[in-house]
């Protein structure tokens, strides 16, 4: 269970991921997804589906089943919906109820603000969770914060790292459909709408003109959320008098990862968009919306952030000029995350242990 189905590359490769991983551990092994697209899921995936919100289809088949996953991405916090925090801690709850080992799956903590909700997760999670791995350490310093001692804790990585780029052929074809000439020069900004956001979308255009005219990288405006990321490129690039191109729609995790690899650095809000281009040694640079994203730019080494809140322009291009000029070598970057794959299988051996109980 996780936020599957809604449209969003970054969720949908952690599925992916996470399908992948279970599938190492036996092939034939049944696994049910909750999604909000459910045929689309089954379809893609190979799995059996079910609709998020259909509970009583939900519980009855959690009486069958041996292992519930929830995760991975951030599904413990409050910020987006309180709602959806109610809705997670419900299916745990009645996983376990129901006779289930519970794994929360390479996710990350937070932010739970509400004293209300920090001691409902608490207490859910308490009694309900059986393992959690975590993606980062400062979401293992959340839970601590929140009091949540009786589950396992292991800090593992995202498990979306371990996802391939798709072949050159099929890189090529995303491209080429969006406009975009398949071997030049790029920076890309994968960027979302969030609150404040549009105060700061001028100085997104600055930072691409200033990049195009200083190191003759043309500007990509990359989707993530194909439904919700275009709006925020778009208001981004508002007049814009340099060639610059929108990549609303990459499709697959794989041919997503292929497109960031054709880039020369990356600029981005959104965490999955920085954990591609991590995964293949693209330059980085992250605009903080939200504690998760600096903290998988921390985990990693990188200190080239900034709060969305602080942003300028200036600081923007000082991000953009450490990126080209005196980026982390490729070597190191490529080293720390070959690190952070090795911890992920953790992820794995996991769900083999709580799936052999």
């Amino acid at each position: 269970c996780g936020a599957y189905g809604r449209g969003n590359a970054g969720d949908d490769a952690i599925l992916e991921a996470i399908v992948t991983e279970l599938r190492q551990i036996d092939p034939d092994l049944p696994i049910w997804v909750l999604s909000r697209n459910p045929d689309d899921t089954r379809l893609t995936y190979r799995v059996n589906s079910i609709y998020t919100f259909a509970f009583p289809r939900f519980l009855w088949r959690m009486r069958k089943t041996h292992l519930y996953i929830n995760g991975g991405g951030s599904l413990m916090q409050d910020v987006t919906s309180h709602r959806s925090l109610w809705f997670y801690l419900f299916t745990i709850s009645w996983a376990k109820r129901l006779g289930n080992q519970v794994m929360m799956y390479g996710c990350g903590i937070g932010p739970v603000l509400r004293e209300q909700h920090r001691k409902l997760a608490a207490s859910v999670l308490n009694a309900s969770v059986d393992v959690i791995t975590l993606r980062e350490p400062d979401s293992l310093k959340e839970l601590q914060s929140m009091g949540v001692t009786k589950p396992e804790i292991l800090l593992t990585a995202d498990p979306a790292l371990t996802l391939p780029a798709a072949s050159e052929d099929e890189i090529d074809s995303v491209l080429l459909r969006a406009g975009i000439p398949t071997h030049g020069k790029y920076l890309c900004f994968a960027l979302r709408n969030w609150k404040g956001f549009e105060d700061k979308a001028p100085l997104f255009a600055q930072a691409a003109k200033y990049a195009y005219e200083t190191y003759s990288l043309t500007p990509v405006f990359a989707a993530v959320e194909k439904h919700l990321d275009p709006v925020a490129g778009r208001l981004a690039a508002a007049g814009l008098d340099i060639p610059h191109y929108f990549l609303d729609d990459a499709g697959s995790a794989g041919t997503i990862i292929g497109a960031l690899s054709r880039m020369q650095a990356v600029v981005s809000m959104r965490l999955h968009a920085l954990i591609f281009a991590a995964g293949q040694g693209i330059p980085l640079a992250g605009v903080v919306y939200d504690p998760k994203v600096s903290a998988f730019l921390r985990y990693i080494g990188q200190e080239n952030f900034l709060d969305l809140d602080a942003l300028t322009a200036d600081a923007l291009k000082a991000m953009i000029d450490c990126m080209v000029s005196s980026p982390i070598s490729p070597e190191a970057q490529a080293a720390a995350v070959q690190k952070l794959r090795q911890i992920e299988q953790v992820n794995v051996d996991t769900a083999r242990r709580l799936l052999e109980k």
